[in-house]
Parts: structure tokens; sequence; C-alpha cells
């Protein structure tokens, strides 16, 4: 007969489920390890939230633009578009021609300032004659002929008017010099009869009446003569002033002959400035007029990004402070971001506008690189492009995360009635 065990001492601290053969043990030294696990996990996100910093940062929008201003090409004059050099996209440098435009306008301005300008001259040439000759017929000099060749029948006629004017002034003068050739003989032949009347009335051979009408033709002689000398004189001023009147227009219009001369030269629209050509409106035979817009050129220097700062997020916000840009046609996770700094802050906010519902201060971001890469594959900026701008403010510790929750929620107490 086998004598049965009886069951040991250790074995007590197991007990038997009815029904299930599961035996379950728990031990000590697993809460004790899971409580100092806790606590050192704890230990370490204090640590951590305490001494780590994070960056705070503010996204505003913008737009990419040259760093030069850019240049809206007018049409200098009215007129037709004879040749376009250039199309949409082109890069061009400074000085290239861009189109003609051909003004009939300053043609025939051109043609009648020339016109005024013979006239005038044709006409000044024979008053200075006069002048010089001091009105007297005797130095007058052969007038020029006038000017062959031209086709312009009005101009013609022009021309014989204006010498007809001189003609008559001469005229004018002759009858005027023949006039005092004859008082002057009058004169003298009166000045004679005098003298040798003057011994004999001195003599008593003469009665007074007779001597005293005598002296008095003499003086009528001289007074004509003097008169005829004033007539002769005031005919020369009159053309004096006559040629200075022709001198400040023929001024005048060599001025506007310059100017026209100008402006026909400007029929070469030429770029000021070395870009791409954008927006380009003119075409051949069409018809513009003065100073209106005919193309867009953008500089080629590099491209900035101009941005939009909120007026709440002004306060950090500081000139060289760090950005990283994100251009919306190329998306951040495939093509990165563009590092960059602030270089100008404006010194005021301004109003809303379509784009921004609210006051924004302007801001200017240069850019490290022009262009964004992914993989092998380089595409390059294009001005107008919209954009994201990361501005770093500053870096602060972790807890300022935690901190600030209960900061808002304090001050919501705080306000709560």
């Amino acid at each position: 007969m086998t004598d049965k065990k009886l069951p040991s001492a250790d074995s007590n601290k197991f007990k038997v489920w009815e029904g299930s053969s599961v035996f379950v043990s728990q031990g000590r030294h697993w809460s004790s390890a899971f409580i100092w696990l806790s606590a050192g996990l704890l230990g370490v996100t204090v640590i951590f939230a305490f001494s780590s910093k994070i960056d705070q940062t503010v996204s505003v929008r913008g737009k990419l633009s040259p760093s030069g201003s850019v240049q809206d090409i007018e049409s200098p004059s009215s007129g037709v578009v004879l040749d376009v050099f250039a199309s949409d996209g082109d890069f061009v440098e400074a000085g290239d021609i861009l189109l003609t435009v051909e003004s009939k306008s300053l043609s025939s301005r051109l043609s009648e300032i020339n016109e005024k300008i013979q006239l005038l001259s044709l006409e000044i040439s024979g008053l200075k004659d006069i002048i010089e000759s001091g009105g007297k017929p005797s130095l007058f000099k052969p007038l020029p002929p006038l000017p062959t060749g031209i086709d312009d029948a009005q101009l013609v006629s022009r021309m014989l008017t204006a010498r007809n004017q001189v003609n008559q002034i001469r005229s004018e003068l002759i009858k005027v010099d023949i006039r005092l050739q004859s008082k002057s003989s009058s004169l003298n032949y009166q000045t004679q009869i005098t003298n040798d009347l003057k011994p004999l009335y001195d003599n008593g051979a003469m009665a007074r009446n007779a001597y005293l009408d005598q002296i008095n033709r003499l003086q009528e002689n001289k007074a004509e003569f003097s008169t005829l000398v004033t007539e002769r004189s005031r005919i020369v001023g009159s053309v004096s002033s006559r040629v200075n009147s022709l001198n400040q227009q023929l001024l005048s219009l060599r001025t506007q002959l310059t100017s026209v001369n100008e402006q026909i030269g400007y029929r070469n629209v030429k770029a000021p400035v070395s870009g791409r050509v954008f927006n380009l409106m003119a075409s051949p035979y069409s018809v513009v007029s003065s100073s209106e817009k005919l193309l867009t050129i953008v500089p080629s220097n590099n491209l900035q990004a101009l941005v939009e700062i909120p007026n709440s997020d002004i306060g950090f916000i500081k000139v060289g402070q760090a950005v990283s840009v994100s251009v919306d046609s190329f998306p951040s996770g495939e093509f990165g971001y563009i590092r960059g700094s602030l270089i100008s802050i404006g010194s005021d906010a301004l109003p809303p506008d379509q784009d921004s519902p609210q006051r924004y201060f302007p801001g200017t971001v240069k850019l490290v690189q022009q262009s964004v890469v992914s993989g092998d594959t380089s595409l390059n900026l294009q001005s107008g492009m919209s954009i994201t701008a990361n501005i770093k403010l500053r870096s602060r510790p972790t807890i300022s995360i935690l901190t600030d929750i209960f900061t808002r929620q304090l001050d919501g107490v705080k306000r709560f009635r």
C-alpha cells in the first residue's frame, strides 16, 4: 500500500481554481518595476521639457518679385506698329529693339516745322539787309533767289508772300529816300537864298517881312526833312522789331524740330533694362496711341519674396531673422524649402486691401537660391509665384507650450463674469 504524499509547505501559496487547470501567480517585483519606470519617464519628460528648445515661427503669405522695378514700356507717339521683334517670355538685353512705331503725325509735323523755318529764314534774311543798310536804298543788297525744286505749291505761295512783304518795305524806304533827296536839295537851295538875303536885310535894302518869310520857308524845309528822316528811322525800327519777333519764333520752331526728331528717333522702342518680356499687347499693323502701354519687362535681377506680415505677429519680427520659403507651385514635401533672411520691414502698417483683409506690414525676404531641386531636376523660380514664408522668431523651452495653455485658461477665468 503506497502512502499518499502530503503537500509541502511551499505548495500552500498556490490555489486551485475549480473547473480550471490554470494556476495564476503575481510577483511583487512587477509592480515595483512599473512604478520606477513611470517615475523615470516622468523625470525625463520634465527634464526634456525644461532643457529642450522649440522654434517659434510665424507663417505669412507673399509672392516672388524681382529685386529691380518692373518696367512698363509705352508708345512714344501715336501711330502704327510696323514690326515687333520680341514675344512673350523672350529674354532681351538692355538696348535691344523691341518694336517699331511709324507715326504719320510726326512726319507731317516735321514737314510743317521745316516749312515754317524756311519761310522765317527767308523773311529774316531780307529784313536784316534793310537793318544793315540803315534804310538807305543805295546800300540794299540783291535779295537771294527763292529756293527751287519745291513741289508744294502752298509753300511756294507763302514764300512769295514773304518776299513781297520785304519788297514792300523796301519800296516805302525808296519813296522816303526820294523825298529826302528832294527836301535836301530844297533845303540847300533855301539855305543859300537865306544866306544871300541876309546882307541885304542887314544893310536895310530888304524889307523885314520879306526876309522873315524866307527864314520861315527855310525852317519849314528843315522840319519836313527832319520828319522824313524820322519816318525812315521808324520804318527801320519796325523792321528790327519784326526781326526780333521772327527770331523768337525761329528759336521756338528749332526747339520743336529737335523734339520731333527725337520722337522720330524713338520710333524704335528699345528695352531700357535686361529682362523677360511679358504682357505684350502690340502686334504688327496695330494702331497705338501716345503713352499707351505696349509691354512689360521684368528685370533679370535675382528674385526676392515680398511678404505681408499681419499686425498681430509683428511684435517679435526683426530684420535679419531666418526665413524658410515654400513656393506654392512646388510642394515643400518634394522640393523642400528655400532658405532666406528678412532684409526689410515696413515702418508702418498698410491698410487692408483685396488680398489682405487686415492691416499688415510689408516685408522683403532675400533668397539664398533662385531655383528648387528635386533629385536631378532643377526648376527656376518665376516672378509672381505665390509663396508661404515661415519666419523664425525665437527659441522657447518646450514647457512653455504647457504654461501657455494654463496662462490662457487663467486669463479666461479672470475675464469670466
